[in-house]
């Protein structure tokens, strides 16, 4: 063993035995439980220490105080050390971080498995696995969508049959358009769309969209899973509880149809653009819940020329995959055999984490999986429905990048703004990245793994940091480990971006357990 792997290892085990929990805790307060009848007065002759500031009684019944440590005179483990030897203290303990878990007040988010998988159903017997879901929960302690670093309004285009617009768990979230007025026949904030104050209906070249055909169910259902307007106590939670929806119909019928549906897509975000943000809409990414098998895109070039051209204005499509166990690498799909870098393909996982059988697949093709079999969401008539397809997973992906702009860091939001083709790469590449891999899908999709939204959100929320840089200088090597055994002692202060790096295992803790895991990486 080197003298380099000899060293690392002591680093872990003395972290490991003597310390071993996570550092996510006040960096210069203490908990300390003094023995019973002691007073504020007894307890300033007993500690006699100008290092130590009483800041108050937090509980009476144990007496129990709160301390603040000197960091400039005295270290806070050196600090509990010292007390700890003092007979009339019982303990110490340092005074860790809470959150709130961030579980909406929807009445049927016990149903959405989805996002929340105990291996229970709703009334207690089991199924599916427990934490086979897509970590939403921990996400929302992040962000639960709206509005970028940068105050933007994030828009999140629905292309399909059309939506239920009054949906009363959608209503809130459904995107307008101010500049145009419905009905009056006149292109009012000029365009070139007459009356979109509501979005577009490409099958028939106007403003009224479809909202109560079987089309509409599905796409109400697809809108619902991206962002049903959540903890509102209404019916169902979505992937953001606040996002605008912008309703495109036109994800059936031909070609023209869809090009036309994307166009209305893109020109409003060249409108944005353009003006400055006076304009148009702030779209990120657009959901295309359609195709056709067996279609190889190379022989349709007009669907990887359209995806190009959203992506240069920032815009990150997503498509759903065939509703079949084909290997789409060898028979082709629509689109998701198009190979612009601005799409991302998704096939379908269900609540055991193993990739449906009746879903699309390709080690090229397919960049990773999403639940979709059994997912409760919006449906038309203001109902719910449980819909099951891989139309049901594309929107969960299409949600987590609406959802990572509004975590964005402000470095993120602002590339974005300066470079929108260059930034929307970025968030691709941060969301694949951060999937959790399961054998069922390894080989079978690009990634290997199903959509983690807590951890893409996580990710985005910290760019640039590089995972295990603790000290920033773009390498990961034996000095990060000193920084990350430190930030467990407690020896230097935890900011988000050492967070960032350091949480390797995305469970918003810095423990021992990261250490291994940059140990392991640098090993490597």
């Amino acid at each position: 063993m080197s003298y380099l792997q000899r060293t690392i290892l002591s680093s872990l085990l003395f972290v490991a035995f003597a310390y071993g929990g996570a550092a996510r805790f006040v960096e210069d307060e203490v908990l300390v439980r003094f023995e019973d009848g002691l007073s504020q007065a007894d307890i300033e002759l007993i500690l006699m220490d100008d290092h130590l500031e009483i800041v108050r009684q937090v509980s009476r019944p144990l007496n129990l105080w709160l301390l603040r440590v000197d960091r400039d005179k005295n270290q806070l483990s050196k600090a509990r050390r010292q007390m700890e030897s003092i007979p009339e203290i019982r303990y110490t303990q340092k005074n860790h971080l809470l959150s709130l878990r961030n579980i909406p007040d929807d009445p049927l988010f016990n149903q959405q498995w989805n996002f929340h998988n105990t291996g229970f159903d709703a009334n207690g017997n089991p199924s599916g696995t427990e934490d086979a879901d897509i970590d939403a929960p921990e996400a929302w302690e992040i962000s639960t969508g709206g509005q970028t670093a940068l105050g933007r309004v994030i828009v999140a285009a629905v292309v399909d049959g059309g939506c239920d617009l009054d949906h009363t768990d959608l209503q809130a979230n459904i995107w307008t358009n101010p500049f145009d007025t419905l009905g009056n026949g006149i292109d009012d904030d000029g365009n070139g769309w007459v009356d979109d104050s509501l979005g577009w209906n490409a099958y028939g070249h106007n403003g009224i969209i479809p909202q109560a055909n079987l089309d509409a169910s599905h796409g109400t259902h697809v809108a619902g899973t991206i962002g049903a307007r959540s903890n509102n106590a209404n019916q169902v939670a979505g992937v953001n509880w606040d996002v605008q929806l912008m309703i495109v119909a036109g994800g059936s019928s031909n070609e023209d149809i869809a090009m036309e549906a994307y166009s209305y897509v893109l020109e409003q975000k060249l409108a944005w653009l353009n003006s400055g943000g006076t304009e148009g809409a702030f779209v990120v990414t657009a959901n295309s819940s359609f195709g056709a098998n067996n279609i190889d895109c190379d022989t349709m070039p007009v669907w990887n020329d359209m995806y190009t051209a959203m992506g240069e204005a920032g815009i990150i499509s997503v498509a759903a995959t065939a509703n079949a166990n084909i290997n789409v690498d060898v028979s082709g799909d629509l689109p998701t055999s198009c190979d612009s870098p601005y799409l991302i393909t998704v096939s379908n996982t269900n609540k055991d984490d193993a990739k449906v059988s009746g879903a699309g697949f390709g080690a090229e093709s397919i960049d990773l999986g999403a639940p979709g079999y059994g997912v409760l969401s919006t449906n038309y008539n203001q109902t719910t429905s449980t819909k099951y397809g891989t139309s049901m997973s594309a929107p969960h992906v299409t949600g987590a990048i609406a959802l990572m702009h509004a975590a964005a860091s402000e470095a993120l939001a602002q590339y974005y703004e300066d470079s929108p083709a260059l930034a929307a790469q970025v968030f691709k590449t941060l969301l694949l990245s951060s999937v959790d891999h399961h054998p069922s899908l390894e080989g079978l999709t690009v990634t290997g793994g199903r959509l983690n939204l807590h951890r893409a959100v996580r990710s985005a929320s910290v760019w640039p940091t590089i995972a295990g840089d603790m000290n920033s200088d773009a390498d990961v090597n034996i000095q990060d480990i000193v920084v990350l055994v430190n930030l467990i002692l407690g020896n230097i202060v935890s900011t988000p971006e050492l967070l960032g790096a350091g949480d390797l295992n995305y469970d918003t803790f810095i423990t021992v357990q990261d250490l291994v895991l940059l140990v392991h990486s640098i090993l490597q």
